[in-house]
């Protein structure tokens, strides 16, 4: 599609992603029009259950150029976000429309024509150019049809159907799965005194808020950790010398982490007695650290190992295999009676159905999702690109810098490969990605802990400079990385692309 100074861009979706990239645009001189089919703007915040916190901590959370107008708690409540959002979309005057839910996508000459109803009725719109935004988790949630479930006499649900924690009193609660909610489920169960048995398959690595008092952002969120990230690329060469010649240093440094980990969670058991001592060693992993550092990577709920330890909650490492009147079925022939299950098992991947059928083909046939080119376009796909993609711990900037690489591109500032370089670029980080990172259905949509050597590669694109907090070089190695970091990149690339004449072109490097 040939840019015009003020396109019209229609973003589909606004939770995080589409806000973020609205702004990014609008600033560039576009007119964005984001399309929201409910009557709620936040995406997966807006279904969020009862006391959810985000991972990640304010600091790392916010657009660049607009912080937190008010102070949240350190891990912002789904409530505060929200909140934040709001007030974000009313100072920055972003052209929403919420109840307007896209249907179809109809390729045109100029552009695409855009389908949508609301409680009008149903209308057409014209836009030179398409951002999908409509998030990894706002599907909806994966349930398996198990044996006998339809004679089972209680209750079964997702955490998308928990809207009050007083569901869970006096309940005999089967949680199953060991994502991120899954242990929120176990945990606010516990603590509503709840009979509690948590039930999955494979125990995951948890990230610890606290390492011996230091919070886990320091570590994770700084250059001396993330360099330690193995990535399906490296935008430096000391980072790639230091992954391909020295590599017995970077299984070292996780081996070391990884026993860190399991010491503070032995610590729950201290002088607790041999079952304790069983239920912790049931929760904790066998495989290695590295491969779990993906999307679904969760933080440790900060009760979930002392109630594990103290019997509230029960683990049972072992698959569901089915129901029968009064309980859950284990494949190890265990059955545990209960009133209630809560099957945590993660989201279904995205799904397109205002597309054409020709793209949707494209686009959902993978198991873990859509990869894409710098997780931002498709190849095959024209006048289209996906905002949130690129899900990864520093989200926002990750969203914002794409955006700007996008305008960049619309422009015809940055040349692209041609589409069979695209292709095998795609392929090389798909693949990468299934030999390194435990699956999940949206593995494919994310850079998670590789968020570092993302960033850095899309801002060499811009000729933007990836060191934001130089010339302080402590603080660029050591220093935690956050979103006020990456405050100005856009006004920085279009003050330096006054001096060019001719087209940049991305880095051989794939991201």
């Amino acid at each position: 599609m040939k840019y015009k100074k003020g396109m019209r861009i229609a973003i589909i979706g606004a939770g995080i992603s589409g806000i973020t990239t609205a702004n990014i645009l609008k600033k560039n001189g576009c007119e964005a029009v984001v399309f929201e089919k409910s009557e709620k703007i936040g995406g997966v915040w807006a279904l969020a259950y009862p006391n959810v916190h985000l991972q990640n901590i304010r600091e790392q959370y916010h657009l660049s150029d607009f912080p937190w107008p008010f102070t949240p708690d350190l891990h912002p409540t789904g409530e505060q976000i929200l909140n934040y959002l709001g007030q974000a979309v009313n100072h920055l005057k972003l052209d929403l429309r919420l109840n307007h839910e896209v249907i179809e996508l109809k390729e045109t000459e100029d552009g695409w024509l855009l389908r949508y109803k609301n409680k009008d009725g149903v209308h057409e719109e014209l836009f030179g150019y398409v951002v999908i935004s409509v998030g990894q988790y706002t599907e909806g949630k994966y349930q398996p049809k198990f044996p006998g479930i339809e004679n089972f006499g209680g209750k079964i649900i997702t955490e998308r159907d928990v809207h009050t924690l007083d569901l869970f009193d006096n309940q005999r609660v089967v949680i199953v799965g060991f994502g991120k909610s899954a242990l929120d489920m176990a945990t606010f169960a516990a603590k509503q005194g709840a009979q509690v048995d948590h039930v999955f398959r494979t125990p995951r690595w948890l990230v610890p808020e606290w390492i011996f008092g230091v919070h886990f952002t320091h570590a994770l969120f700084s250059r001396f950790g993330t360099v330690m990230i193995a990535s399906w690329a490296h935008p430096t060469a000391i980072e790639r010398f230091l992954h391909n010649r020295l590599g017995f240093i970077v299984s070292g440094f996780w081996d070391l982490i990884a026993s860190i980990f399991r010491f503070q969670v032995q610590r729950n058991v201290s002088g607790k007695g041999q079952a304790a001592q069983s239920r912790i060693k049931a929760v904790q992993p066998d495989h290695k650290l590295l491969p779990d550092l993906r999307s679904a990577t969760a933080v440790a709920p900060e009760d979930y190992y002392p109630f594990i330890a103290e019997g509230k909650i029960s683990p049972h490492r072992a698959e569901l295999s089915g129901f029968s009147r009064e309980a859950v079925k284990l494949k190890n022939g265990c059955e545990i009676p209960c009133d209630l299950v809560v099957l945590s098992l993660g989201s279904q991947t995205p799904i397109f159905p205002f597309l054409p059928d020709k793209y949707r083909k494209m686009l959902e046939t993978e198991p873990d999702g859509v990869q894409l080119y710098r997780h931002l376009l498709h190849p095959r796909i024209p006048g289209i690109a996906f905002a949130g993609f690129n899900h990864g711990y520093m989200h926002v900037p990750a969203v914002e810098i794409a955006a700007q690489w996008l305008c960049a591109y619309l422009r015809g500032e940055l040349e692209l490969p041609s589409s069979e370089n695209m292709e095998k670029s795609i392929e090389y980080i798909r693949q990468w990605k299934r030999a390194n990172i435990q699956f999940e259905p949206s593995r494919s949509c994310a850079i998670n802990t590789r968020f570092q050597q993302y960033i850095d590669i899309m801002l060499k694109d811009l000729g933007v400079s990836p060191y934001r907090k130089l010339p302080n070089i402590f603080a660029e190695i050591f220093g935690r990385y956050q979103a006020s970091d990456y405050r100005g990149v856009s006004e920085e690339y279009n003050h330096k692309k006054k001096s060019r004449s001719t087209p940049r072109h991305p880095l051989p490097l794939d991201t």
